[in-house]
């Protein structure tokens, strides 16, 4: 049996080439905040996304001064956008509760004021159509904007996030619209 040592220089080089390693795969492990980042589901205006327990597709997006709902009615710059949404595997907590709109960097909520599709129960398998409408400040007319749809509203962490990106400018103005009424998609 041969008896194998490292030369007395060896350590050194050895404990710097581990120390070099180390400091590469520190930098690719993700923080906690990626590692518990929402799962992004990217699709366009028509086509259909699924994510774990959501499946959304976006029918049409468009731009009015007026918008109404049953017998409400508000001016603004409002931002309506019409979809079909579904529970995948449950309906316990399925819910469309974070549906916000993000124009170049700032965040809009979807508004509460009118009957929509927000916060409506999903039904597995079965979709439901309607409109969520967002009341932009007056101006912003313009700018890179991505529509983010999810079951929970607060929390998103690990769990899928439908993002729907478009160009605010190459909306069309409808003038004054109404909000389709929430209903059972047909098929």
């Amino acid at each position: 049996m041969s008896d194998f040592r490292l030369p007395r220089w060896a350590p050194w080089p050895i404990g710097v080439g581990l120390v070099v390693v180390a400091w590469f795969v520190a930098l690719v492990t993700p923080g906690e905040d990626q590692a518990q980042a929402p799962f992004h589901v990217t699709a366009a205006v028509g086509e259909p996304a699924t994510g774990r327990n959501l499946n959304v597709t976006v029918t049409d997006i468009r731009r009015a001064g007026e918008v109404s709902a049953g017998g409400w009615s508000a001016e603004g710059n409002w931002l309506v956008v019409n979809l079909a949404a579904a529970s995948v595997l449950s309906e316990s907590g399925a819910q469309l509760a974070h549906v916000e709109l993000v124009v170049d960097g700032v965040r809009y909520r979807a508004s509460e004021r009118p009957a929509s599709l927000l916060q409506q129960q999903l039904a597995a398998g079965i979709a439901q159509s309607g409109s969520v409408a967002f009341e932009l400040p007056v101006g912003i007319t313009n700018g890179n904007a991505v529509l983010e749809l999810a079951l929970e509203g607060v929390d998103t962490r690990l769990d899928s996030m439908i993002l729907v990106p478009f160009d605010l400018a190459e909306v069309t103005d409808a003038g004054a619209t109404e909000l389709a009424a929430t209903e059972w998609a047909q098929p």
